[in-house]
């Protein structure tokens, strides 16, 4: 073996999908190389695997174990009895220096002048004959230099499950849309005018206001924050003032002891920030990443706009996007992976229902599969099944292509199946669904939704 992992291993699993040979194992602090079944990856890459996804960079070259190629083919031919690699075998032994034969050779064939094609005499014209005009080009018997266009294949038949509400995807995802608080410039602009007082609100609640709006000039978090902060130092005197005005007489407002109100109230604003921003000044965290707490009076501001904010009350679930070692954003090969472990979903608030999109895998991945050229670049579309029970709403995945199923099978990072079970918060009753391509897009419609009669209303809009 010549690929081991050090102890710097983070214990992340990224590599361990990877291996064509499952050679890789989790030990009790990292993961292991089994020695008997690591062969470089030669026959599947012309890299190790499991080096180019470790974010420590912790699989590294044993100096003291180096094998040969032709030792590590044997290995892999004996591990993959199933699997005909031929001769063509791809490793980082493959990338050989140009030999000074192949460079003699090489210069011969450029100095080799191609045959002149023969010269077609082109007939003349007779003068004595009308002039003909040239034939109508037969696009069957002279084949066109235009790509041909891709066959369209029909949608499949839309399915049905138990628990499936018979209204159309369509008309209900226009229904609740239409009653999202959020969907006029009105709201918006209301919103806006509120982020002094909404800044009061939790951590939570303002980053779901924030993704819902989906705008930074209407709705921003860290302005509201910030705005919130402002108006505490100028409402804790105005109330302190008020209270003394009351108890002592409102003559106390124009003497020099209603100094004393002002500067109490603008203590309790600064200590109220500080407890809100411990996170930022005590430890020097980003405000961005940190979590800031809610003002003393939030329950009262949450229940005087409750009618206000009830609708879309934010993102639930968003998809995370590996990349840059394990996770981040940007790495198609890793979001793909993801998708074919039915990874790559983002749940909804939407007030009456939860609006579920999940991402079916898109292409055929390159991760050591050795008839990868029999197989097309664009993943089969994938077949489903969708139940509702126990509050749990469960995808399951399944490519239906016998081809790729078979290939896939030696490989232990290509899945052709996934299940993936998304928790409900509220009671859910019934569901409508819509899959467009690669892209599996459901309604869960709540009991409370259900109950005001939003199938009655969606029937009479439509």
């Amino acid at each position: 073996m010549a690929t081991m992992i050090t102890a710097e291993c983070i214990n992340c699993g990224a590599c361990e999908p990877e291996c064509p040979n499952n050679a890789i194992t989790q030990d009790e602090e990292i993961y292991v190389i089994d020695p008997l079944l690591c062969t470089e990856c030669v026959g599947f890459h012309d890299f190790e695997a499991c080096a180019a996804v470790c974010p420590v960079d912790c699989c590294v070259t044993d100096p003291n174990n180096v094998e040969t190629e032709s030792a590590l083919i044997v290995r892999a031919r004996e591990l993959h009895k199933e699997i005909d690699f031929g001769e063509g075998f791809e490793s980082r032994f493959s990338k050989k220096e140009e030999t000074p034969q192949t460079q003699v050779a090489s210069k011969k064939a450029e100095n080799i002048t191609p045959e002149k094609e023969p010269v077609v005499p082109v007939p003349q014209e007779n003068p004595g004959l009308p002039k003909q005009e040239p034939a109508a080009r037969d696009p069957v018997a002279q084949p066109s230099l235009e790509p041909a266009a891709r066959p369209v294949n029909p949608p499949p038949p839309e399915k049905r499950f138990p628990g499936q509400v018979p209204e159309s995807f369509d008309a209900l995802r226009s229904h609740l849309e239409k009653r999202t608080p959020f969907a006029g410039l009105l709201p918006k602009a209301t919103l806006f005018l509120l982020q002094p007082v909404l800044g009061a609100l939790s951590q939570h609640a303002k980053e779901n206001l924030e993704k819902t709006v989906n705008h930074p000039f209407f709705f921003s978090a860290l302005r509201a924050t910030a705005l919130n902060i402002f108006l505490d130092m100028l409402l804790y005197p105005l109330i302190l003032m008020a209270l003394a005005a009351v108890w002592l007489g409102p003559d106390v407002l124009f003497n020099r002891q209603i100094n004393i109100y002002i500067l109490l109230g603008l203590v309790l604003g600064l200590i109220e920030a500080t407890v809100r921003l411990k996170e930022p000044i005590f430890h020097a965290k980003p405000v961005e990443a940190a979590s800031i707490g809610a003002a003393p009076y939030a329950p009262i501001v949450f229940m005087a706009l409750e009618g206000f904010l009830r609708g879309r009350s934010g993102i639930l679930r968003r998809s995370s996007v590996p990349v840059d070692g394990f996770y981040g954003q940007g790495f198609v090969e890793k979001l793909e992976r993801e998708r074919r472990y039915g990874n790559v979903y983002t749940v909804e608030d939407w007030g009456d229902a939860y609006f579920l999109r999940l991402e079916f895998p898109r292409v055929i991945p390159e991760i050591g599969i050795p008839l990868r050229s029999e197989l097309p670049d664009e993943m089969p579309d994938y077949d489903y099944d969708l139940s509702l029970k126990e509050g749990q709403f469960i995808v399951k995945g399944r490519c239906p292509d016998p081809k790729v199923r078979k290939i896939s099978s030696s490989v232990g990072a290509f899945p052709m199946e996934f299940a993936t079970i998304i928790p409900i918060p509220e009671s859910v009753e019934g569901f409508t669904h819509r899959r467009n391509h690669k892209l599996l897009e459901v309604l869960l419609l709540k009991a409370h939704g259900l109950e005001r009669g939003i199938h009655h209303r969606v029937l009479q809009e439509a």
